[in-house]
């Protein structure tokens, strides 16, 4: 008997708790976006590569990764070529820890295409 009064008032407590209404914020964005304004096109590529290991097991090894950012107005021929290294990835190049513009949307805005 004396076990069972604090599980009724438990109950009765928790069964109130789900009817209370609950506010919830917007969620925010992970990370801070970046104006596209300038972009007109944007894509992807692979170059390179090839499958190696055991039949069913392949993996592609060896393949690079392209990604292209074309400007609305080219007003230059050739485009900002951008090659990463030392383990780094092309997210590096795309904007910065605080959030501003990477080069190649700074590239974009000035009329010039990067890959």
């Amino acid at each position: 008997m004396n076990n069972v009064m604090p599980r009724i008032v438990f109950g009765s407590l928790l069964s109130t708790l789900a009817f209370v209404p609950v506010r919830a914020e917007p969620p925010k964005l992970p990370v801070p976006a970046v104006d596209q304004s300038a972009v007109a096109q944007r894509g992807y590529f692979y170059v390179g590569g090839k499958y190696v290991g055991e039949p069913g097991k392949e993996i592609m090894q060896g393949q690079i990764y392209v990604e292209v950012l074309a400007p609305k107005d080219v007003r230059r021929p050739y485009p900002l070529v951008l090659i990463h290294g030392a383990a780094q990835t092309a997210t590096n190049w795309m904007s910065t820890p605080d959030g501003r513009k990477g080069w190649p949307n700074i590239s974009s805005s000035k009329a010039t295409s990067s890959t």
